[in-house]
């Protein structure tokens, strides 16, 4: 792995455990963001994609009739291999309506062994593959990514907690979630030809997961929320394909789990506001997209009904006179 990506997790797994211990809190913020504002970025260099005719689609018949078939799956290592590689595929049947959504009905029928359960969040999570030219301009590199993230979402979300060779380590993924939120920036939504990218669609879905996972510190939680929210002022690209909505739902049912994350929350929007103010008028593209990337999150999180007060108090007061 590149070794500003290992010294990036490493700095990630450090800042996380200040957070458990109480050492961190307010200062969080504004440590993820020199985090993320140190990041080098990498000129672009050629994507290899998988090949699509070696055999993948064989592998996706027979696990389409072993379904239909009400059958045990009996997908070895190396085909489950080869699936989760085509996730990475830019063909959009093949990797979508395919494999997307093959595998999402074997979860969902349970016909996964616990090693075959095990094995899938192995290969989902390989930072290679999580982070394949995630420092380079948008490529089509980003539809392997998402579809990583969006998959290891669905596989967590099925995994049974009390059979002990399923449990996940869920710490290492909280590391992974982060490090691939400082990284990501690539927010395009549709790609003609290709299919959905949707990167922060998948990995707001994923933090949802982990949000509601149980055996999940509440610190840990509160770090990915932090995460997401300094990621999101940094994206100079828009973000106009539903992203705003996923990521208000997230935050207000997280803001409803604890008071911890409602008062984080509401302290955060106050801190990005002030940020702004210091700004009022963008004179750049990028900076117009941070602003209403900005609005379109705020006005999204307006909308959630089950938002608590205080943040609707907030929200319902705060006018920005820009434009």
């Amino acid at each position: 792995m590149d070794e500003q990506l290992e010294q990036l997790m490493r700095q990630l797994s450090g800042l996380n455990e200040q957070v458990r211990n109480g050492a961190v809190y307010q200062s969080l913020g504004t440590r993820l963001g020199k985090l993320m504002d140190g990041i080098q970025r990498r000129r672009r260099t050629a994507v290899v994609l998988p090949d699509d005719q070696d055999g993948v689609k064989d592998v996706l018949a027979e696990l389409r009739h072993q379904l239909e078939q009400n059958v045990s799956v009996t997908l070895t290592h190396e085909k489950l291999t080869l699936l989760t590689a085509h996730l990475s595929s830019t063909d959009m049947a093949l990797r979508y309506q395919g494999i997307n959504f093959t595998l999402y009905d074997a979860l969902q029928q349970d016909a996964l062994d616990s090693a075959q359960m095990a094995f899938l969040l192995d290969e989902l999570s390989r930072p290679d593959a999580l982070f394949s030219h995630i420092l380079e301009p948008a490529n089509t590199a980003v539809f392997g990514r998402s579809a990583r993230v969006a998959m290891l979402a669905v596989v967590l979300h099925f995994v049974t907690p009390d059979v002990q060779s399923h449990t996940p380590d869920l710490r290492r993924i909280v590391i992974l979630a982060a490090t691939y939120l400082c990284l990501e920036t690539d927010t395009r939504g549709f790609v003609n030809q290709h299919g959905w990218a949707h990167a922060f669609t998948a990995i707001t879905d994923l933090l949802t997961v982990l949000a509601g996972t149980e055996a999940l510190p509440r610190a840990d939680k509160l770090f990915l929320m932090m995460t997401l929210l300094e990621r999101v002022k940094r994206l100079n690209t828009p973000l106009i394909y539903g992203e705003n909505d996923r990521m208000a739902m997230y935050l207000s049912e997280l803001a409803n789990r604890h008071q911890l994350y409602a008062d984080t929350l509401l302290l955060s929007l106050k801190q990005w506001r002030q940020q702004v103010a210091l700004h009022r008028r963008p004179d750049t593209i990028a900076g117009w997209n941070r602003f209403f990337n900005r609005k379109r999150l705020l006005d999204s999180l307006r909308l959630q009904s089950e938002l608590p007060a205080s943040l609707q108090k907030y929200l319902n007061s705060t006018i920005d006179f820009l434009g």
